[in-house]
């Protein structure tokens, strides 16, 4: 029979060579990470629909009306990503903070 406590230690050594490989690993991936592949601080319309999980279209009505927030109406049209997430947290509706920010770039729509 074996000697459990060499069972043990043979266990342990395995387990600690499994960290230090996911412990390495994990730092390759964290060095080989840039800015590009991080999410972008701005988004297009095409973006906006995927995170509310709606058609384009329906990210184009909200611009016409006025119910997105949006950095830029230049076409394309931007948004900040933490702007929109703001927005869909309040139920796709702008918070006060928002509509103050849309009066100060002037895209208001009235």
């Amino acid at each position: 029979m074996e000697n459990p406590f060499l069972f043990l230690e043979k266990r342990l050594n395995h387990i600690e060579d499994l960290i230090l490989n996911l412990d390495r690993n994990f730092g390759k991936l964290k060095l080989t990470e840039t800015k590009s592949e991080r999410e972008s601080e701005y988004m297009d319309a095409t973006e906006v629909a995927q995170l509310a999980r709606v058609k384009l279209s329906t990210v184009y009505a909200y611009n016409t009306r006025g119910t997105i927030p949006i950095w830029s109406s230049e076409t394309p049209i931007i948004y900040r990503r933490d702007e929109i997430i703001e927005w869909l947290a309040n139920g796709k509706r702008l918070t006060d903070r928002l509509v103050k920010l849309m009066e100060e770039r002037k895209l208001v729509k009235k």
